[in-house]
């Protein structure tokens, strides 16, 4: 996706939001302004990025907001939340890395997310614009999902992060039960990690519904989601952008990107 609207100008640059989602293979960064109109949308090889985005990402912008895949992450009931034991929690994680272990609190969901960002990641980014407000992928996410969770039945979740990683989680009764990643390089590899994980919670292999999101790399994936529900629905972003062009523009793949604007 290349998109660079009329109306861009750097004077306008401390105005500006530049918003980014961070990938392992390709990067997605945005531009906009305070009304939420779209100036630019670009999409490039994180490790060979285009002229255009090089010369966007040199310029000094005033507000900037990443969003950046997780390494590993533990959730933990609210109720039981304690910050000062963040080194036992931190045995859950992968790397252990000090100063690099964060806390998100999902409200609606009652729980604590203890995570790693991606170090590579995350010190890419930070190197770029060291005051940019960072945010986990997984948490918008699941923002996104409970306006789609019904009280009644199972939902399976399935976002996309990149070619070969798959996030899934689980809401059973209304209630959030799970979220995990795996290296996805097949559909049957899909369909492996969702079964074991319906067996390991004891549902059947049909939920009342499948909630899809992310980059899909191939529609094959699809039709083997299809296997596990009647009901498929896609996440959508609940911030709105526009477009003031007659360029058609189809967000469905940028949902976490979009919502960055609205992270706090």
């Amino acid at each position: 996706m290349n998109y660079i609207s009329e109306e861009f100008n750097i004077h306008f640059l401390p105005e500006y939001t530049l918003s980014a989602k961070a990938g392992f293979s390709k990067d997605v960064i945005m531009v906009t302004d305070k009304q939420l109109n779209l100036n630019l949308l670009l999409e490039y090889d994180a490790e060979n990025p285009r002229l255009e985005a090089t010369q966007i990402l040199s310029l000094p912008f005033r507000y900037v907001k990443v969003v950046i895949p997780h390494q590993s992450l533990t959730f933990i009931p609210k109720e039981v939340f304690q910050e000062d034991r963040l080194n036992e929690y931190a045995s859950y994680l992968v790397e252990h890395v000090p100063h690099h272990i964060h806390t998100q609190e999902l409200k609606n969901l009652g729980i604590v997310a203890v995570f790693e960002y991606d170090l590579i990641l995350y010190n890419r980014w930070k190197a770029l614009f060291p005051d940019a407000e960072i945010f986990p992928e997984f948490c918008i996410v699941l923002d996104q999902a409970q306006d789609l969770v019904p009280i009644r039945g199972s939902v399976l979740g399935v976002h996309f992060v990149s070619d070969h990683l798959v996030d899934l989680y689980v809401f059973q009764n209304g209630q959030f039960i799970l979220y995990n990643s795996f290296d996805v390089h097949f559909t049957d590899d899909l369909n492996y990690y969702i079964l074991n994980i319906l067996k390991q919670l004891s549902l059947t292999d049909q939920v009342s519904k499948v909630l899809v999101s992310g980059d899909i790399p191939h529609d094959s994936y699809i039709k083997c989601l299809e296997r596990y529900s009647s009901t498929i629905a896609y996440l959508e972003s609940k911030s709105k952008v526009y477009v003031r062009s007659a360029e058609q523009i189809n967000f469905n793949n940028y949902q976490t990107l979009l919502d960055a604007v609205l992270c706090e």
